[in-house]
Order: structure tokens, then sequence, then C-alpha cells
């Protein structure tokens, strides 16, 4: 038997997505957070960076907003270091997701109602 990653996060989208094209494949990436409290209550938060391909790239493009809670599963996670605008090293987590999955709730006026025939 092979070794093997099975990830789920659930956090806040912490920026738009933007979307890219990747040669033939179109990549949508947004920032979630995850926090957690300590033992001594003071709140930790882990920034991961989402890499959503093809046709997840579009339900995240159309439906993930800045502030929207989703929840994504991956079997990777690869470290990931940049120099920012102010010239300061960061580094985050990024993951291609394997599944997206919503948790928002959508308002009865966003929702397109269907007809059903009685």
């Amino acid at each position: 038997m092979g070794s093997s990653i099975n990830i789920q996060v659930t956090g806040f989208v912490g920026s738009e997505p933007q979307v890219k094209e990747v040669g033939e494949q179109r990549v949508a990436s947004f920032s979630l957070a995850v926090n957690r409290k300590t033992s001594s209550g003071k709140q930790q938060t882990l920034w991961v960076r989402v890499n959503v391909w093809n046709g997840l790239a579009e339900v995240a493009a159309k439906y993930i907003r800045k502030g929207s809670m989703v929840q994504v599963s991956t079997e990777w996670l690869r470290p990931s270091a940049w120099i920012d605008q102010n010239g300061e090293p960061r580094s985050s987590l990024d993951l291609d997701a394997s599944r997206l999955i919503l948790l928002d709730r959508v308002e009865a006026n966003e929702r397109e109602t269907e007809q059903i025939p009685f």
C-alpha cells in the first residue's frame, strides 16, 4: 500500500478568486483563513492558498466572494514562498482542491426559482 494525504480545510475566503488561463486549463485562486483558539483563548489564523481547476474554477468565479465560507478537499499540500510588495518574505501552504463545497446560505431572492408543475 502506498502513502497518501487526505485533507479537508474549512474556512473563510480572504480574497476574491483570481481566474487565469494556464495553457488550455482555467484556474481560480483564492486565500482561505482557518481560525482556531489556543488553550489561552488567543485566536490563531492559518492562511491557505487554494487553487481550483477547470469546472471548479467556473464555480469559484461565479459563487465565491471575499468572506464566503467554503470547504475544500485535497490530496496534496505544498509550501510556497514569495516576497510581498513591501519587500518582506512571506510563506503559505498551497493546495489544489479536488472538491469544493460552498457553505454560505443563499437568500431566497438570489436563488433561481424553478416552477414545479403539480
